[in-house]
């Protein structure tokens, strides 16, 4: 049990490899979200002089009026006796932009969780027991502050969007509290955030629409679980890692996976295998180390391989670790005063208060997301949402992949019409193309990319994408792409080198 549970806890890392992107480089260096944007204040005029008054002729008196037909002279003109205009008030939240239909009410019966005043739905979350020590629970979060932002703006069908009930599956309980979900709740849906997905089986079969953090390729040829990401290929040769570590002038590369990880081992092959193809043009770097062999927690530590390392002169690292393992690497190198030596590759350190906590030990380091990252502010009305409507929220990578699953389920809700259930629901999802939720994810055809792209090129994203940031005194900054801009990009079909492009998905 003990190595399916570290199995599937490690998809989350080969995924982000995989499927993670950059970010823009140029804004503010501190670390966090930044705020939502402030409504323009009324416009006051320069330096506190009063406004002038009508104007004159040189302070001569005005010429007394002339006396055409008994008719008055005209009084100095204005401005249409029209008063000043009020300050603007800060505006009210407006209504998305959606069809008419969003605010039609019909009457529905026998569909789950859906009655005259409510559209319900579920959670499964890894609570208690979280080995990785990330706040999954924020994944909730997510949900609730942009049904919060969809019901403050109206509902849908006449309706509110319910966070009815949370279940946690304490790591070890996901297939229990999945079956549990379907057979006990009133809901229309399941929004899953686990990192055991033993259930998945369970709520695809009984037809529950599921939006999931997809760490898991459970998720592939399962028509009804959808996910933050469409599912991954985690061992294709491509152009991104090679890439990245020429940008920072790397030609010696170490890369580490776990042994008791069949996904750690082959996005650790995967790595291996993009550098080695690549290495001409990627300025003849080398993979000087490679180990698949080392167990989840590094209970035996690393000093041979941090040690043989040194020796080879490796100047750059690539994991398919979680963050814990990536600070045992980097305590080692600390002790073997190589640290400063050597730029490390994290998939999985998203984590503002992890970063901030070991900064010391990360500096300079890269890591890579799945998404538009807090730092980098697009022209996104969503991320704009989800900033004013998290505000007050200490801020995880699962409480955005909570808002993006909540807002394709709102989508879909959507796009199925007043008249929705189940089936239809997930007929509405499932046609989407090109789907970006408005730039901040790479766009996914939802009924092209059910099955994993691992042989299926068709199967595959148009573009594989990055977002990046470095981490610098303790905090991230944007590290790739350009203003406007923040996602790196090639081209899947092409397997020759070339440079990536800087692309904004914004609708």
């Amino acid at each position: 049990m003990a190595a399916r549970i570290w199995k599937l806890a490690l998809i989350l890392a080969a995924v982000a490899l995989v499927a993670s992107a950059c970010g823009n480089a140029g804004n503010d260096d501190e670390g966090g979200a930044p705020a939502p944007t402030a409504a323009p204040a009324p416009e006051e005029a320069p330096d506190d002089e009063p406004a002038p008054a009508p104007e004159e002729a040189d302070d001569e008196p005005a010429p007394a009026p002339e006396e055409t037909d008994d008719e008055p002279a005209p009084a100095p003109e204005e401005a249409d006796d029209e008063p000043a205009p009020e300050p603007e008030a800060e505006p009210e939240p407006e209504e998305p932009k959606e069809p008419e239909h969003r605010h039609t009410f019909v009457p529905i019966s026998g569909v789950p969780g859906v009655n005259d005043d409510e559209i319900k739905v579920s959670s499964i979350v890894t609570i208690s027991n979280n080995m990785l020590g990330t706040n999954i629970a924020a994944y909730n979060d997510g949900i609730e502050a942009y049904f919060n932002f969809i019901n403050d703006t109206g509902g849908i069908y006449g309706r509110e969007l319910v966070l009815a009930n949370k279940r946690d599956d304490q790591l070890f309980q996901n297939l229990a509290q999945s079956l549990a979900m379907v057979e006990e709740d009133d809901s229309l849906a399941a929004f899953v955030a686990t990192l055991l997905f033993f259930g998945a089986d369970t709520l695809n079969d009984a037809g529950v629409p599921t939006f999931g953090w997809n760490i898991h390729n459970e998720f592939a040829d399962r028509w009804n679980i959808v996910g933050n990401i469409a599912p991954s290929c985690i061992g294709c040769i491509h152009q991104l890692f090679p890439w990245v570590a020429h940008q920072v002038g790397a030609t010696k590369v170490g890369i580490f996976g776990y042994g008791n990880s069949e996904n750690s081992k082959v996005c650790a092959e995967g790595t291996r295998d993009s550098i080695e193809h690549y290495s001409a043009e990627a300025g003849g770097m080398t993979v000087e180390f490679f180990d698949t062999s080392i167990e989840f927690g590094l209970s035996g530590g690393v000093a041979p391989q941090v040690s043989e390392m040194k020796d080879k002169g490796v100047d750059f690292i690539f994991t398919c670790l979680d963050l814990n393992g990536m600070r045992t690497i980097a305590q080692e190198m600390v002790k073997q005063d190589y640290r400063d030596q050597v730029t490390m590759y994290h998939p999985n350190t998203y984590n503002h208060e992890f970063v901030a906590a070991n900064a010391d030990l990360f500096e300079g380091d890269l890591v890579f997301v799945q998404f538009v990252p807090f730092e980098a502010e697009i022209d996104s009305e969503l991320q704009r949402r989800f900033f004013e409507y998290t505000e007050g929220i200490k801020l995880e990578e699962q409480t955005i992949v909570g808002w993006l699953n909540a807002h394709l389920f709102y989508d879909g809700l959507l796009a199925a019409g007043p008249e929705f259930d189940r089936a239809s629901l997930m007929e509405a999802v499932r046609s989407f193309e090109d789907y970006s939720h408005d730039g901040l994810t790479n766009p996914i055809d939802w009924n092209r990319q059910i099955p994993l792209p691992n042989d299926n090129i068709d199967a595959d994203y148009e573009y594989r994408c990055v977002n990046g940031v470095q981490i610098v005194n303790g905090a991230f900054v944007q590290w790739t792409g350009e203003p406007g801009k923040p996602w790196t990009c090639w081209e899947v079909v092409r397997e020759d080198w070339h440079e990536p492009e800087s692309l904004s998905f914004v609708n």
